[in-house]
């Protein structure tokens, strides 16, 4: 979810999501990671609404691996929620999932220490960074286009093969910065969520849209009328390595804390991890 940070600032009052009693804030300038163990539990933000890499499930139809919402009967499950619990479980702490809109992560991060990481698909931007800290990269996305089986459009190989298309990306993502790419594409007003772009493409109002190929395999499994094209090489979107790579943020001053989240990703092999990935995409909701 290579998404586009905004004015942090101007957020803060829509985030007042501590009405969670189960979370304690941490100093927002502080080493916390041996408070954190001191706790007991370590706190990761992500949207739930971003499957294969988290989704929300309730509690009848939840898996193994799904974790409680902190504040809401509904689950948290996904690739991202496997990764936060192997990281707490490494760290020897309860888990606790906090449900934020996408806009909130790094306030609810950097600026009101509501949560300790963001794990949610984010990519490690050199905006970001002048606000929090990145790990290593925990997956690496390849960007495709999604549309309908039988538009115009889904014979296309290459990003100059959608003259004419009407192309909505999410709002506030890099998503919809690739919409540029598209020669000759009409780019439309953003949409605000990735539901609401599947349900545009499917009624034909749009003719397609750009996500990363783990969330457009989930999106197509899911929505057997929708296909995606992912491009050979040469033929496809120009993207820097900082908008393709996905990794954990943290506060800037959490420094131990990113030397043991690097550690703990170093222990799982890229098999391990295309393995998470594919069994997310298999279990979510349909």
């Amino acid at each position: 979810m290579k998404k586009v940070f905004l004015a942090i600032f101007v957020l803060l009052t829509s985030f007042t999501i501590l009405g969670c009693a189960n979370i304690s804030p941490m100093p927002v300038n502080s080493d916390n990671l041996q408070a954190i163990l001191d706790r007991g539990y370590i706190v990761v933000g992500l949207e739930c609404n971003y499957a294969p890499f988290n989704w929300s499930v309730e509690r009848s139809a939840a898996s193994e691996l799904a974790v409680q919402q902190v504040g809401s009967r509904a689950f948290c499950d996904g690739y991202d929620v496997q990764i936060a619990q192997t990281i707490a479980d490494a760290l020897g702490v309860e888990l606790r999932v906090l449900a934020v809109d996408w806009d909130g992560l790094i306030p609810s991060l950097a600026i009101n220490g509501q949560i300790d990481m963001i794990i949610a698909g984010m990519s490690p931007t050199a905006e970001r960074a002048q606000t929090v800290a990145f790990s290593n990269e925990y997956y690496h996305s390849t960007h495709v286009v999604v549309l309908r089986s039988d538009s115009l459009y889904a014979n296309a190989t290459s990003i100059a093969d959608f003259t004419g298309a009407k192309v909505v990306g999410q709002m506030n993502t890099f998503y919809d910065e690739l919409v540029d790419q598209l020669i000759g594409a009409n780019h439309l007003n953003p949409l605000g969520d990735v539901p609401t772009i599947v349900t545009g493409i499917k009624s034909g109002t749009y003719d397609a849209t750009i996500l990363e190929l783990p969330v457009a395999v989930a999106i197509t499994a899911a929505n057997p009328e929708l296909t995606y094209i992912e491009f050979a090489s040469g033929n496809g979107f120009n993207v820097a390595y900082e908008d393709s790579a996905v990794a954990i943020a943290v506060r800037q001053s959490d420094v131990s804390l990113l030397a043991q989240i690097n550690a703990i990703l170093a222990t799982i092999s890229e098999t391990t991890r295309e393995t998470w990935m594919l069994n997310a995409i298999n279990r979510q909701p349909e």
